[in-house]
């Protein structure tokens, strides 16, 4: 599987590129949803550039009980009060394009005034493009941003039923020294990578 990290200063800069794209284009939303938990990071920087200040996350869960693949992104903590307002919705990445499909179907049964999507990254293999991206991935790969290293790290090692502790700090740091992951270190990484192993 091929796998692109992409370090804090290129996400920053693709997430300034993707605010200058939505403002060259005319379209000043009144309010920014951020898809969590990806989202919120290009959904932050994307709303200071703009100046919109009313803000909000919205979740779009995808495996149900027994980690079951669900048909569709199921859709929760839904924004209120988005009547007649301009809405840009916001993720980081678009791989099926089902989890921004099913927000925008979400609310428009509100009755907003208009709804658009932006994403850092589309995929070839989305079903849904959005109004606004910066970069298209014709070949599919795995994008790791830096603000999901430990996420990342635990779903990329957990496949192993089997990781004793050094087995475990040594996957991590070859993965580190790999994808060339600059912040946070080995050992805080392992620390996050021991709490998702508790909780998952």
């Amino acid at each position: 599987m091929e796998i692109e990290y992409i370090s804090w200063s290129k996400a920053i800069a693709l997430c300034y590129k993707l605010a200058e794209k939505i403002l060259d284009s005319g379209y000043i939303p009144d309010v920014i949803v951020a898809v969590l938990r990806g989202g919120v990071v290009p959904a932050l920087i994307i709303s200071d550039y703009l100046g919109i200040e009313e803000f909000y996350a919205i979740r779009a869960k995808h495996w149900g009980i027994g980690s079951r693949k669900l048909d569709k992104p199921v859709i929760t903590q839904i924004p209120k009060d988005l009547k007649s307002k301009r809405v840009l919705v916001v993720d980081e990445v678009v791989d099926t394009g089902l989890t921004l499909k099913s927000i925008v179907s979400t609310l428009r049964s509100q009755d907003i005034l208009d709804v658009k999507t932006a994403a850092l990254h589309v995929k070839s293999t989305t079903q849904y493009i959005p109004d606004y991206y910066v970069e298209f991935i014709k070949k599919w790969k795995w994008i790791f941003y830096p603000w999901s290293v430990v996420e990342t790290m635990y779903s990329l090692i957990r496949k192993s039923n089997d990781v004793s502790e050094d087995k475990l700090a040594n996957k991590v740091k070859e993965l580190v020294n790999l994808l060339g992951v600059e912040k946070p270190d080995v050992n805080t990484i392992l620390k996050g990578i021991k709490r998702y192993k508790r909780v998952c």
